[in-house]
């Protein structure tokens, strides 16, 4: 084992000085991509936001699980360099068919010098006295820390990526801009903040890093089924027409009163402006995004004429971190977000049929999926105690159907009839709502649940499932406790003349 741990310690450490890809975030890569789904639904919910960090680590601990019976068994030189070998082979098929990216091209010779300086150090330290094993641990240890480090650094979550436009605070200026985003619920007690703060903005994918991409080097290519093929640099987008969109972006992993979604200001190209002008032929059905990482959607063509979607460029009024896809996305309001298009996207083609995408591979519902109407109750949070105020509790929260718009917000209090909630301003179609009510509640335990009703008619769906295949439904409820009033002890009557 502390031969195992100093021979990936050096081979992460080499990774990191190179800027290749790292053989932990490739083995994970491989666990996320073909590990079995089953597994994977577990998983999520127990993890949720460690799941990455939880993959990387049990990826390590195989690795030194492989070290210990490497050592408990019988030791002979040939034997301790042949396993070391077959080790090392592993880990440069894994890291070339799984391995991160790390800029605008991958490496695969720098991914076998990291494994192959691994295997080296491991192999040297299998020769070494207990004492220097112990040692040369150490020392991987520190590596292997140092590493992390490093490679946590190279993206960080609340800024751009590399190039040019990192060093710019805002990007251009929409010809006609968007009002200052207010709905009315600013003074609200315990409301949730209209626009989702970018660092607190869910990010969920199947990359184990983001991809740190240059925008000097960036170029989006349109192609396929087009009669004029484009290629745009990032310089060239930012000179394009930007329009600004309030939208909320949902998981289609967000389960009841979770936080896999968010709020906020868009940025971006109307994307049917760049396919028109590409001239699409009579036989393009479909619009395939891809990321610069090889990740791939399908998008029919006749759903992008019938509803908005773009090539976002920032959040908030600046660029997209590398987190949420520097230096471009693509983005659909209305569908769940593995369906509505590349993240570090860097190809769109059109064609006649479908791939069979990422997630469709997976057993997901084959896209695209609209976001079904839901509501998410924010205040009080589940098993809060509350101090009993005149008898009334407030409930407050979020809501959202961007796929049609959020019409009403109702709740019921102890499985009671469904009373219309207070609904603060619309920002747009896409964007959530905010709402409140304000409930009779005597003391003791009560539940309290909320539904959606969408402008088209569509109620918030009651049976409970989980996301897979199509993503969640049922009402989220919380249970709360109200505290009996204090008892008001009797004032005695003062004696005349005092006082």
């Amino acid at each position: 084992m502390p031969a195992a741990l100093a021979g990936v310690g050096a081979a992460e450490a080499v990774a990191a000085v190179r800027g290749s890809g790292s053989f932990l975030d490739a083995a994970g890569k491989l666990v996320v991509d073909r590990g079995p789904r089953s597994a994977v639904e577990i998983v999520i919910p127990v993890l949720r936001s460690a799941d990455k960090a939880a993959i990387r680590a049990g990826a390590l601990a195989t690795v030194l699980a492989y070290g210990a019976l490497l050592g408990g068994s019988h030791r002979s030189g040939p034997r301790d360099l042949a396993a070391t070998t077959a080790l090392a082979a592993a880990g440069v098929v894994v890291s070339g068919r799984f391995g991160s990216v790390t800029g605008h091209r991958r490496s695969h010779t720098q991914d076998l010098l990291a494994v192959t300086a691994g295997s080296a150090v491991g192999v040297a330290a299998l020769r070494m006295p207990i004492r220097a094993q112990m040692c040369t641990a150490l020392l991987g240890a520190a590596a292997l820390t140092w590493s992390q480090r490093q490679a946590a650094r190279s993206t960080p979550p609340t800024t751009c990526g590399s190039g040019d436009a990192c060093g710019k605070d805002l990007l251009p200026s929409p010809r006609h801009p968007l009002p200052p985003p207010v709905d009315g619920a600013e003074a609200w007690p315990g409301a949730t903040p209209l626009m989702t703060p970018v660092e607190y903005f869910y990010v969920t994918d199947v990359t184990m890093r983001p991809p740190v991409v240059d925008s000097g080097m960036w170029r989006l290519r349109i192609e396929g089924a087009v009669d004029r093929p484009a290629t745009m640099s990032y310089t060239d987008l930012l000179g394009e027409e930007l329009v600004e969109f309030d939208a909320a972006m949902v998981c289609v992993h967000n389960r009841l009163g979770w936080h896999r979604l968010g709020n906020q200001r868009w940025t971006g190209v109307p994307l049917h402006r760049l396919i028109e002008r590409a001239r699409p032929r009579p036989t393009a059905a479909v619009v395939v995004t891809r990321s610069v990482d090889g990740w791939e959607c399908s998008l029919p063509l006749d759903l992008l004429a019938d509803r908005d979607a773009y090539l976002v460029l920032g959040m908030a009024g600046r660029p997209l971190t590398a987190a949420h896809g520097y230096p471009a996305r693509v983005f659909v309001p209305g569908l769940y977000g593995q369906y509505a298009g590349a993240k570090w996207v860097t190809h769109i083609r059109l064609q006649s049929t479908p791939n069979e995408d990422y997630w469709s591979r997976r057993g997901w519902t084959r896209g695209p999926l609209q976001v079904r109407p839901m509501a998410r109750i924010d205040n009080p949070v589940a098993g809060q105690v509350l101090p009993a105020v005149s008898g009334t509790v407030t409930v407050c929260g979020v809501a959202w159907s961007p796929a049609t718009a959020v019409a009403a917000v109702e709740v019921s209090l102890d499985a009671g009839p469904w009373r219309p909630a207070e609904l603060a301003g619309n920002l747009s179609a896409t964007s959530w709502r905010r709402w409140r009510a304000h409930l009779e509640v005597p003391a003791g335990r009560h539940v309290v649940r909320a539904r959606c009703l969408g402008v088209d008619g569509q109620i918030q769906e009651e049976v409970v499932r989980r996301p897979f295949p199509s993503g969640v439904s049922g009402y989220h409820q919380i249970g709360f406790t109200v505290r009996p009033s204090d008892p008001v002890s009797p004032v005695a009557p003062r004696p005349l003349g005092t006082g």
